[in-house]
């Protein structure tokens, strides 16, 4: 009797959850959801912090690709404090020392860029605070201040 009533429930909660996930899809393909399309200021964390210390690592990439842009779809500021609580402060203070002149020659690349400091001018952000920066296929720019 017991094999019977959890064979029953084995077999009820199999067929329920295919259901269950039917459900869930539906609700999120009715979801709307909202995305900045221009400029934006966020201080919020895009990455993590490793994804900072890859990006001051990665400076002479970056610099050819900040002066290889000839217009920027969107920009994005973040706060390398925002992204470094809980981490280890030695360690992008370390590859900020290591990674001078590259940062260097990346404020350089960015005050160059037209396109890219007039929506940096716009946010008043200072190239002597930029620290690393990403740019993606698309042109979008993320910057990462100190």
């Amino acid at each position: 009797m017991k094999r019977i009533i959890v064979t029953a429930l084995l077999l009820a909660s199999a067929f329920s959850l295919p259901a269950l996930a039917e459900d869930a899809t539906k609700t999120n393909k009715g979801a709307q959801t909202q995305t900045d399309t221009g400029t934006t200021a966020s201080t919020k964390a895009d990455g993590n912090f490793g994804t900072v210390i890859s990006a001051i690592q990665a400076g002479k990439t970056n610099v050819g690709a900040i002066q290889g842009l000839t217009s920027v779809s969107n920009v994005k500021v973040v706060k390398v404090s925002d992204l470094a609580k809980g981490n280890n402060m030695e360690a992008f203070d370390n590859a900020v020392s290591k990674n001078q002149a590259d940062i260097t020659s990346l404020q350089t690349a960015v005050g160059a860029n037209t396109a890219l400091k007039a929506k940096l001018d716009a946010q008043s952000v200072a190239t002597s605070d930029i620290v690393a920066a990403n740019v993606e296929a698309d042109g979008s720019v993320t910057v990462y201040v100190k």
